[in-house]
């Protein structure tokens, strides 16, 4: 998920069905490694790590306490389905993996959530109304896959995101506005890690394994503050 121009991913192509797992914890260890695992099994790792941020230090959790579901102030942008989060460039770079493809809706379908900490899950869905785009294989589970859940937030509720983040461990920094946290690490060639971005009310909140083309959430914050 690091910066730069959007260039092309060769994602790997073999199949497997979702199952989440996570090695280690974000909340006890000072590098995180999280493990998003497909189901079926290992994937094959897909973008280079060189020149990614990494947590420095992981404090203590603190709690978040869930608020009413938030409603976007004038002039925060409000984007009602995932297309309008990508230039035609981004979608192409995902190769084989498509977005939101029929088999994520079905019950038990074992797709990540855009955070591995159950507390941050928790906001997501006390915020209420947000976006789920998914990336993944047309035909079910593969060893590779990201998922982002863009939520609007009230201030109250982005202060908790942010301090959470930090207590997690999360390297956070401000950039284009608003204030990116990122959490990667690699495990047995395996690449898992979270990327965040907070600003105006809106926070995006993403998780991926072995997946996520260069320049990614640059390219979200580009289409979704298309007008600012």
């Amino acid at each position: 998920m690091a910066a730069g121009p959007v260039s092309a991913s060769v994602l790997t192509r073999r199949r497997m069905w979702v199952l989440l797992g996570t090695v280690g914890s974000l909340l006890v260890v000072a590098l995180v490694v999280l493990l998003i695992v497909w189901r079926g099994g290992a994937g094959t790792p897909g973008a280079a790590t060189a020149g990614r941020p990494q947590p420095s230090s992981s404090p203590a959790p603190q709690a978040i306490t869930p608020e009413p579901a938030a409603t976007s102030a004038p002039g925060v942008p409000r984007p009602t389905q995932c297309e309008q989060l990508y230039s035609p460039a981004m979608v192409a770079a995902f190769d084989d993996l498509v977005l939101n493809p029929a088999w994520v809706t079905e019950e038990n379908s074992g797709v990540t959530r855009g955070s591995d900490d159950a507390e941050l899950v928790t906001l997501i869905d006390a915020a209420g109304e947000h976006l789920t785009c998914v990336w993944a294989n047309e035909n079910g589970g593969s060893g590779l896959g990201l998922t982002t859940e863009l939520v609007w937030v009230t201030p109250e509720q982005q202060s908790q995101v942010q301090s959470r983040l930090t207590a997690a461990g999360m390297n956070c920094y401000e950039e284009l506005d608003g204030m990116r946290c990122l959490l990667e690490a690699t495990e047995n060639g395996e690449l898992a890690g979270e990327s965040h971005f907070l600003r105006d009310g809106i926070w995006l909140a993403t998780r991926y394994f072995n997946a996520g083309p260069d320049g990614y959430t640059h390219d979200i914050i580009a289409n979704v503050w298309r007008d600012a």
